[in-house]
C-alpha cells in the first residue's frame, strides 16, 4: 500500500504555541495518513505463451522440444590450398557463411515441404498465425512464409564456420533445423549417417545430444584424446584409412600409404577442435573393428556392396535382422550377434587367406 499524508486539521496547534512535551508531530501525522490501494499491472499473455497453452490442451502433439542442436562444418580440403592451419585450411573462410533455403521440386517449382501437418498446425499455433499460414501453396509470394519474398516469412538460414546452435524449443530455430535437413546432400542429418554414407557433397552435420565425446568436454581435452588415440591405432593402415576417408568423406586409393593418412589425420585434428571431436566420435565407435573387417571383405568381393547396401556374396544373405536395410552400421551391428559369430568367423578365415 501507499501512504499519502492529508492536509493539518484546522484545530491543530498554531506553530508558534507547539509544546515539545504536551504534541508529538509524528503522531499528528500518522493519525492522519491515508491509505491509497496500489493498482496491480495487467499481465498480458504473449502469443507464444498463449500458443503453448492452446496446444497442451488441444489434442495435436506439441512438435517444440527441450533440445539443442549443433550444426558443425565438416572439413573439406581444396586443391589450392594444403595446408590445414591456413585461413581457408577446410575450404571456407572464418568470416563466410552458407545459406540455405528450402528446397524446390523440379517438377512444378512448388517448396518441399519441410514440415508435417502436425507440426504447422503445432508451430500455426504456438507462434500466433493464422490456419494455413505454413502452407507451401500460400499465394502471393508475399505472404508465403518460405519465399524470400515475404518479409515476415522464414525463406533461408545462414551456417558460419564455427558450431551453429539451435534451440528446439524455439519455434524459429525448429523450423531453420528442418529447412536443413531438406537439403539432403549438403547437410547430414546425424553423425551416424556420416559414419554410415559420408557423402562427398555434405558440408555440414547436425550433432545431438550425447553424440559428442562425453570425456573431451574442452578444445584441449579432444586434441590430446584425439593424437593418444592416433598414437595408437599410427601402424593401422585399415583403421587410419576407414577413419579419414570418413572425416573427408572421400575414398582413396588401396596404393595410399599409412604414411600419408596418419599425416592427414594428424593435420585435420590440429586443424580445429571440431575434427578433433569429430575424429574422436568415430575412433571411439564401438563398431569400428567391425567395420574395417567389412571393408575389407568388400575389397577381397567376400561381400558385395551394392548401393551401399552389403550382402554376404556366396548366398546372397542381406547383411542385417528382418525389417533392417543392410547398411555399414547395421551391419556391423549384425555381424556381432551370437547367432552370426559363425559367419563372422568366416569372414575373418576368408580375409586372412
Amino acid at each position: 500500500m501507499v501512504k499519502r499524508k492529508s492536509e493539518v486539521p484546522n484545530d491543530a496547534p498554531e506553530m508558534g504555541n507547539f509544546n515539545a512535551e504536551e504534541v508529538n508531530l509524528a503522531e499528528i501525522q500518522q493519525e492522519h495518513l491515508v491509505e491509497i490501494p496500489k493498482k496491480e499491472p495487467e499481465y498480458e499473455e504473449s502469443p507464444y505463451e498463449r500458443g503453448m497453452r492452446e496446444m497442451s490442451n488441444s489434442s495435436y502433439k506439441n512438435c517444440l522440444r527441450n533440445e539443442t542442436v549443433i550444426v558443425r562444418r565438416l572439413p573439406k580440403r581444396t586443391g589450392l590450398v594444403k595446408d590445414p592451419n591456413h585461413i581457408m585450411g577446410d575450404g571456407m573462410h572464418n568470416s563466410a557463411y552458407r545459406m540455405f533455403s528450402v528446397p524446390k521440386l523440379q517438377r512444378n517449382n512448388n517448396f518441399v515441404n519441410v514440415l508435417t501437418n502436425d507440426e504447422k498446425i503445432c508451430l500455426e499455433t504456438v507462434m500466433g498465425l493464422e490456419p494455413n499460414s505454413l502452407s507451401i501453396y500460400k499465394q502471393p509470394a508475399e505472404k508465403n512464409f518460405w519465399s524470400n519474398a515475404n518479409p515476415n516469412g522464414l525463406s533461408f538460414v545462414k551456417l558460419s564456420k564455427k558450431d551453429n546452435i539451435f534451440d528446439l524449443s524455439k519455434p524459429s530455430d525448429y523450423i531453420a533445423v528442418k529447412i536443413l535437413l531438406a537439403n539432403k546432400d549438403k547437410i547430414c542429418p546425424s553423425m551416424a549417417e556420416y559414419q554410415e554414407r559420408p557423402k562427398e557433397t555434405y558440408e555440414f552435420v547436425i550433432v545431438r545430444e550425447g553424440e559428442e565425446n562425453k570425456n573431451a568436454q574442452s578444445g584441449t581435452d579432444a586434441t590430446i584424446q584425439a593424437f593418444m588415440k592416433l598414437g595408437k591405432i599410427s601402424d593401422d593402415k585399415d583403421v587410419l584409412k576407414l577413419v579419414v576417408e570418413t572425416m573427408m568423406g572421400k575414398k582413396y586409393s588401396d596404393k595410399t600409404t599409412a604414411e600419408w593418412y596418419q599425416t592427414q589425420a594428424s593435420d585435420l585434428i590440429k586443424s580445429n577442435v571440431k575434427n578433433a571431436k569429430l575424429f574422436l566420435s568415430i575412433v571411439n565407435d564401438e563398431l569400428l573393428d567391425t567395420k574395417v573387417l567389412i571393408r575389407k571383405a568388400v575389397a577381397k568381393g567376400i561381400i558385395a556392396d551394392r548401393g551401399g547396401y552389403l550382402y554376404i556374396k556366396d548366398s546372397n544373405t542381406p547383411m542385417c535382422g528382418d525389417g533392417e536395410d543392410p547398411t555399414a552400421n547395421i551391419a556391423a551391428r549384425w555381424l556381432t550377434k551370437p547367432r552370426n559369430q559363425e559367419i563372422l568367423f568366416s569372414l575373418q578365415a576368408k580375409i586372412k587367406d
